[in-house]
């Protein structure tokens, strides 16, 4: 029994310590995670014309890439190109299929802010380079990494060649459950020098408000010609409209922003937000955020706040909160979630570049990421995209493309 007690202990302390050990190397690892998010911000991806963000480019357009580092250390990051079928996995071809040159390339561009409470370093590239050229259309993820091959961020974007103009016509739901809170689509697309044959695969894809992580897949087609293919009665949550602020002005308060503390660092706190329950019509840019300050530059003389968030909401007490819009890609990550602070009442608080904010909020449900509130009436982009891959084909080629915004929608 001595000898028993013995082995048992010291089996006990050894799975102790090996237990320890992988707690450590866990709660690290997450640390590192949640530490870059802080670090990291303000990416940036828009094409030539620097105020507009994007997700959608031509094909030998120029993309440029943009993001801060809050600190005045100079690291080293490297950024490579992924090609992704439609639905987001990775294509299963080589590199050099994808790219002319090659990748994982040092990001070399960089300079410090000035005037600023908050230091940080600014870091910028573009592509195509001399070093480097994409050479196909398609789904593609950008990854930056560190020099330890840590992922500082990931995003996704598309780039288009010559594809058939197809036409959305936007209705309300016809089905009475979702005739308040859906909209319906109906997208049409022409072949005109060319035919939708029967061996071909084709998916269709379509996005709201340049979310490309909001996306619905219809797998067939409503009708299908040689020369014309039809997707009706699709139905997509309609949501709200988004709400915004304007930290332009850093220390000016407005409609939107209850007051400023100036501290070692600016802290921004908005008026709170209620919960919709029923339509109320505010102008929004469908998402978008706009660096933006009274400064001569917007990118090194920019400062950050820390911007409060407070929503009152009944219907979602027993469901995460988070809140989204294009300043964080639409990722509802730990740092964006709203905590309770009271009955009916959550909070949440990080740091944003000065300038104009979309945003929204959304719950997660069943692991989907749902609206609080939708509405018919809301405004939002669609984008919608058709794959294509031939028997011969080893990735999907996007051969059609459309848009078209819900302002008009047929009731």
């Amino acid at each position: 029994v001595k000898y028993l007690l013995l082995i048992l202990s010291s089996f006990f302390m050894r799975n102790i310590s090996h237990f320890i050990n992988v707690l450590f190397c866990v709660l690290f690892f997450f640390n590192l995670l949640f530490t870059q998010e802080e670090k990291i911000k303000n990416i940036q991806i828009f094409g030539s014309n620097n105020s507009s963000l994007k997700s959608i480019f031509l094909k030998g357009e120029i993309i440029n890439v943009s993001f801060d580092e809050l600190s005045y250390e100079t690291n080293s990051y490297y950024y490579s190109i992924d090609h992704y079928d439609y639905e987001w996995n990775k294509s299963n071809i080589f590199k050099n299929e994808v790219i002319q040159g090659y990748d994982d390339l040092r990001i070399s561009d960089y300079e410090k802010s000035f005037n600023t409470l908050e230091k940080f370093t600014n870091y910028s590239f573009s592509f195509p380079n001399e070093n480097f050229k994409i050479k196909l259309s398609g789904n593609f993820l950008l990854t930056v990494t560190d020099s330890s091959k840590n992922i500082i961020f990931q995003r996704k974007f598309i780039i288009l060649e010559k594809t058939n103009t197809g036409n959305i016509n936007i209705s309300r739901a016809k089905e009475f459950e979702k005739l308040n809170s859906y909209h319906n689509l109906k997208i049409r697309f022409r072949c005109i020098d060319c035919i939708f044959d029967n061996t071909s695969d084709y998916k269709l894809v379509i996005i709201q408000n340049n979310n490309l992580d909001n996306y619905l897949l219809v797998n067939k087609a409503t009708l299908k010609t040689p020369r014309e293919m039809i997707y009706d009665n699709v139905l997509f949550e309609a949501g709200d409209e988004y709400l915004n602020f304007d930290t332009k002005n850093i220390l000016g308060t407005n409609n939107e922003i209850n007051k400023v503390i100036a501290n070692d660092i600016y802290s921004t706190i908005l008026y709170k937000d209620i919960e919709s329950l029923t339509y109320t019509y505010r102008p929004d840019n469908n998402g978008v955020f706009i660096t933006n300050s009274l400064s001569q530059n917007n990118t090194l003389e920019s400062d950050y706040t820390q911007v409060t968030f407070v929503l009152e909401t009944q219907s979602n007490e027993n469901s995460d909160i988070y809140i989204v819009g294009e300043f964080n890609s639409y990722q509802t990550k730990e740092l964006y979630k709203l905590r309770k602070i009271g009955k009916n009442l959550f909070k949440c608080t990080f740091k944003l570049k000065q300038g104009y904010y979309n945003y929204k909020y959304v719950t997660i449900k069943n692991g989907l990421v749902k609206n609080l509130s939708n509405f018919w009436q809301t405004e939002n982009n669609y984008s919608t995209f058709l794959y294509q891959k031939k028997a011969s084909d080893r990735y999907y080629k996007i051969v059609g493309y459309s848009k078209k915004n819900s302002d008009k929608i047929v009731n």
